[in-house]
């Protein structure tokens, strides 16, 4: 793997900047760019062919592909051949994995929705490695994290305001009369103006469910058919356990964490990699779906150890050898597989694996 150039972090903040994401710090670092005329130059075409993303079709969005659309569109029309240039493609294109998009949806569907219309189902996809800031149709806005989607219908924001979830989303949902509801295969959501967080992917052990203000209802069925319903406050998380401890979809273990940090726990958004008592392996599926790659152990000791703390989502290998530094962990990369394997030498001197 190459190794990332300073210039990784000015285009950070350029994806965050197409995507009205800045905050205050980053604000003031984003103003100091101005100066930087040959960086200005270059964001100003990346920018140009970035716009053009408004003009592709959002009945099925992929941000992957609808990204690739738009750097061809910006090669063929770039007159000298990169390698002889500066390379603005390349950094245009580390973009995607750091924040990729903001899919502004109602500005180009809000016309089209009524009662007359044809049902369709609209999904909108944060593949492996990229995340993808949405606004709905009612103004509400979504963060999607790597590996995951949403999906709603036509008529969302006027009789219903329904959407379903595969994987991790961070929602801030406008107050409004029709309550907003998220289905995902382990409970449903009910809301009508709060900010909340859910991480579901399918293939993980748990789910959980974290309200930063507001208020919510967490809904799941249980065996007599009925629904339980558990009420979360600002700050408490609810995870719900499945594997082992869940022998059928309508068995499960709940558990409700209260006054935990629910800002740092939705800190992904923002650019922070964090974690708390998290198992070596199940950061591992964390790094796996945020950088799309594959995460491999050479001793599978190695993935009960545990880590508490966060850190700053740089490049692979920058959130790797922060790893080795705190922890009896070396690495390897080879193109897009990782091979985790024990440091014998800090092994003897390891108590405590803690990120700062």
């Amino acid at each position: 793997m190459e190794k990332h150039s300073p210039d990784d972090r000015k285009w950070h903040l350029a994806a965050k900047a197409l995507t009205d994401s800045l905050t205050p710090e980053e604000q003031a670092e984003w103003e100091a760019l101005k100066d930087d005329g040959l960086f200005q130059e270059d964001f100003a075409r990346v920018k140009l062919y970035w716009e053009r993303l408004q003009a592709l079709p959002y009945r099925q969005i992929d941000v992957e592909n609808d990204w690739k659309i738009v750097m061809e569109k910006a090669r063929l029309d770039q007159e000298e051949p990169v390698s002889q240039g500066r390379p603005w493609l390349r950094y245009a294109a580390a973009i995607s994995v750091f924040l990729i998009a903001s899919v502004l949806l109602w500005r180009s569907m809000r016309g089209n929705f009524s009662k007359n219309d044809k049902p369709f189902l609209t999904t909108i996809v944060a593949p492996t490695g990229s995340k993808t800031l949405v606004t709905l149709p009612d103004s509400s806005t979504v963060w999607l994290n790597a590996g995951s989607k949403v999906s709603f219908n036509n008529s969302f924001g006027t009789d219903n305001r329904d959407i379903a979830l595969e994987g991790e989303a961070f929602f801030d949902v406008i107050r409004n009369k029709v309550p907003f509801n998220v289905h995902t295969d382990q409970f449903d959501i009910a809301v009508l103006g709060t900010a909340f967080n859910i991480k579901a992917y399918k293939d993980d052990d748990k789910a959980t469910a974290t309200l930063v203000r507001g208020s919510l209802k967490v809904k799941r069925a249980n065996l007599s058919g009925t629904k339980d319903e558990i009420l979360l406050a600002p700050n408490d998380r609810l995870t719900l356990y499945k594997g082992a401890a869940a022998p059928s979809k309508a068995s499960f273990t709940v558990k409700v964490d209260q006054k935990i940090n629910a800002e740092r726990e939705t800190s992904w958004k923002d650019g922070w990699l964090s974690i708390e008592g998290e198992s070596l392996n199940e950061f591992a599926v964390k790094l796996e779906r945020l950088y799309d790659i594959k995460i491999v152990f050479s001793e599978e000791s190695l993935k009960d150890y545990r880590f508490t703390g966060r850190i700053r989502q740089l490049s692979l290998e920058q959130v790797l050898k922060a790893l080795s530094l705190t922890s009896p962990v070396q690495f390897s990369i080879d193109e897009k597989t990782v091979t985790l394997s024990e440091n014998e030498q800090m092994k003897s001197k390891y108590r405590s694996l803690q990120m700062p």
